[in-house]
């Protein structure tokens, strides 16, 4: 297959081109948007006015951050304790799927940083559904397909849906992701907001085609109520990665001080789910093109990872993540 010769993007990757030299237009187009947001001194500057108003409040907790016991979210809560001095609340969907270890992981991790925890664990059978039907056609528009498969986007909503109540519930003025700059598309919207600023209406549309297939019970895992919406003052979403800083090496050696070991039941691309390589699998038959293909370019742009390192992420051979997958789908079916 015929990719990109900076990024790794594939010639089966939406509305691509190459030019003479073999690059690709997604290649092209960052070069002219300056490579970042130029406003970034001003997010960073923001984003230390938001933790200080938010330290100043006294409250029990400064921040819900989303923690699924993988790399990054390991990382953020480390670096949100120790650099930023900010008390903690660390947040656990459990979709039914995570890695064993994971839970390990996350008990080490949160006992050597002395943080409070709660998990969450919805119905089964329901979050089965979800997943099944994520992993069909025509659930998610291909602006949102291009950068994920439908099962991650259904459970990152759900995660940072979750979040948010807890946050609302609790008045905590901040919640906290830890998706990697690759995961963005780089607007300054993306990093932080407030996610009441979405019409109701138009983000209860986005999610019609999957609780038409499910049920209307959906909406309240992927979405927040008229009146939840309506709280003031609102929690900041932040994602931080871009503002802090994403060394996947620093990351590695960081975590691995606080008790953190990597799974080995997952695949490249994860560090705690299971769920992902059926996402993986799925994308692939359904679009021609890998999950992570957008990312791991955004990444190879950023100077973040190297050319070669995306290379193995999405040229993962391809028994290995069959097998992962079909033995979460078989289970997805019982």
């Amino acid at each position: 297959m015929k990719r990109c010769t900076v990024c790794v993007l594939p010639e089966t990757f939406p509305k691509i081109t190459f030019d003479e030299k073999g690059v690709c237009s997604y290649c092209n187009s960052f070069k002219e948007k300056n490579k970042f947001i130029p406003s970034l001194e001003k997010l960073k500057a923001r984003l230390s006015e938001i933790i200080d108003e938010s330290k100043s409040k006294n409250l029990k907790y400064d921040v819900v951050v989303a923690y699924s016991g993988g790399k990054d979210s390991t990382f953020l809560i480390y670096t949100l304790k120790e650099k930023f001095k900010l008390n903690i609340l660390a947040f656990t969907f459990d979709n039914g799927f995570m890695s064993t270890y994971s839970f390990k992981n996350m008990n080490n991790v949160l006992k050597n940083l002395d943080v409070d925890h709660v998990i969450v664990k919805p119905k089964q059978q329901l979050m089965k559904k979800i997943f099944i039907e994520s992993s069909t056609p025509g659930i998610y528009p291909q602006h949102l397909i291009n950068s994920g498969s439908g099962i991650c986007i259904s459970c990152i909503r759900m995660v940072a849906n979750m979040c948010l109540r807890i946050a609302i519930e609790k008045e905590i003025p901040m919640v906290m992701l830890g998706n990697s700059p690759g995961q963005l598309l780089q607007s300054e919207s993306e990093i932080i907001y407030k996610d009441n600023k979405i019409p109701y209406e138009l983000r209860k549309n986005l999610f019609k085609p999957l609780a038409e297939r499910v049920g209307e019970e959906v909406y309240y895992y992927l979405m927040l109520s008229k009146e939840e919406y309506k709280k003031n003052p609102f929690p900041y979403t932040i994602n931080a990665f871009p503002l802090i800083g994403y060394n996947e090496e620093k990351i590695y050696s960081t975590i691995k001080t606080i008790g953190w070991k990597r799974p080995d039941d997952v695949d490249p691309n994860s560090t705690n789910c299971k769920l992902n390589s059926l996402g993986i699998v799925k994308h692939k038959e359904l679009y021609n093109f890998h999950p992570y293909d957008y990312e791991m370019s955004m990444l190879v742009r950023l100077g973040i990872i190297s050319r070669e390192a995306a290379l193995r992420r999405v040229e993962d051979p391809e028994e290995r993540a069959l097998k992962f997958a079909r033995e979460i789908e078989k289970n997805l079916m019982y």
